[in-house]
């Protein structure tokens, strides 16, 4: 891949984005990630990318479902929040110190900004409905994790994904630390066998 291609691939319009109408059968090659145990289908984790910056984590997400790999994909971002950048100028060097999870100030910004962009944002790059709810809040001495699943039906009905047998669920863990402003998203959707 030249450096215009993957400039042109980081340039994602969130308006223009696609929106996924109807499943499609899972593509062939899937099928050697699952194994069979006694009637129980296992299927092997998605190969994991990482991204560090949203961008390019959004680029991913429509490039999955563009694939028809949405329901198989996990990727992890490592960035500074706009909010952050925002008040530093872009000047990395100018973040201050107390910009980590020990400061409420900074984790009702994060939790807004998750909620309200990071969620928003990644459900119009996928092209189909993510309807998270809050699993849970884990505070640490070191940091703190909020945790989001979506195991609905995405926007499609439940003849539709039993057709092509596409159940997936999404699984999203978003982290600050207690030493920077840096924070972790994890995302990972992956099938489930009904």
């Amino acid at each position: 891949m030249t450096k215009k291609d993957k400039k042109q691939q980081q340039q994602i319009d969130l308006d223009k984005c696609e929106t996924l109408e109807h499943l499609q059968p899972a593509p062939k090659a899937r099928s050697k990630s699952i194994t069979e145990v006694d009637n129980q289908k296992f299927i092997a984790p998605p190969p994991q990318r990482e991204f560090d910056d949203v961008k390019s984590f959004e680029a991913y997400i429509r490039d999955e479902t563009w694939d028809n790999e949405f329901d198989y994909c996990h990727a992890r971002l490592r960035y500074y929040p706009p909010f952050v950048l925002k008040e530093c100028h872009d000047d990395l060097d100018k973040i201050k110190p107390t910009m980590n999870s020990n400061n409420s100030k900074f984790k009702r910004h994060l939790h807004q900004h998750i909620e309200k962009h990071l969620m928003h944002d990644m459900e119009k790059a996928s092209g189909f409905k993510m309807d998270f709810h809050k699993m849970g809040v884990e505070e640490l001495p070191t940091g703190t994790t909020w945790k989001y699943a979506d195991e609905g039906l995405h926007g499609f009905s439940k003849e539709e994904e039993d057709e092509y047998d596409r159940h997936w669920k999404i699984e999203l863990k978003v982290t600050c630390n207690n030493e920077n402003a840096m924070v972790d998203v994890d995302y990972i959707a992956i099938p489930t066998f009904v």
